[in-house]
């Protein structure tokens, strides 16, 4: 979608210039009109879906995330081997190969997607107008759900007799799982020796 951003910003740039400037006098209205419409309305249009598209794909990444000076102690305690959080433990053991805090931090299905990547353009416009509030935190509680997506059904979630006992109530955000598996990221105390 970027290379289609940029060819149709050059086409339009380039095709205004050549229309205005070296063949309006040969084009007939109609036409000119068209290619005025084309290189003002239709190309920029093109080249301003491409821009979202990519901004929307380039929050997937970690790197995203570590852009912004705020993130950085959760971004470098996931990639501390010696940290016991459950971010580190699953980084450090490739428990999601990419994607990381995407994939934690979005629910499934189109809306989670949409939502995951409303959040983060929420979470940019704070950064960029100093608007955060410290200590960082996550709004709710965070859904089971996220964790049940990879783990349920997996041999050695099932094999847990209390994962099996406390099913209904993991399903239900009546239990959390970091109650048991632990902190998630490093509590407020622990981000500054991060950071």
């Amino acid at each position: 979608m970027r290379e289609l951003g940029i060819a149709a910003s050059l086409i339009a740039i380039i095709g205004l210039i050549l229309v205005e400037f070296f063949y309006r006098q040969r084009l007939h209205g109609r036409t000119y009109h068209w290619l005025l419409l084309i290189g003002l309305f239709v190309l920029p249009l093109v080249a301003l879906t491409s821009t979202v598209t990519t901004v929307f794909e380039e929050t997937k990444n970690v790197s995203s995330c570590a852009a912004c000076h705020v993130m950085t102690p959760f971004v470098n305690d996931m990639v501390n081997a010696d940290s016991t959080t459950l971010a580190a433990r699953h980084y450090k053991n490739r428990w999601i190969p990419a994607q990381q805090c995407y994939s934690c931090h979005t629910t499934y299905g189109f809306h989670g997607a949409l939502a995951a990547k409303y959040a983060a353009v929420r979470h940019w416009v704070l950064y960029v107008t100093g608007t955060w509030t410290e200590p960082i935190k996550h709004y709710g509680p965070y859904p089971n759900a996220n964790c049940l997506a990879c783990h349920a059904g997996a041999q050695r979630f099932e094999e847990r007799v209390n994962h099996r006992s406390l099913a209904a109530d993991l399903a239900a955000n009546r239990v959390s799982c970091v109650s048991c598996h632990g902190s998630p990221h490093p509590v407020p105390d622990e981000r500054l020796t991060l950071g």
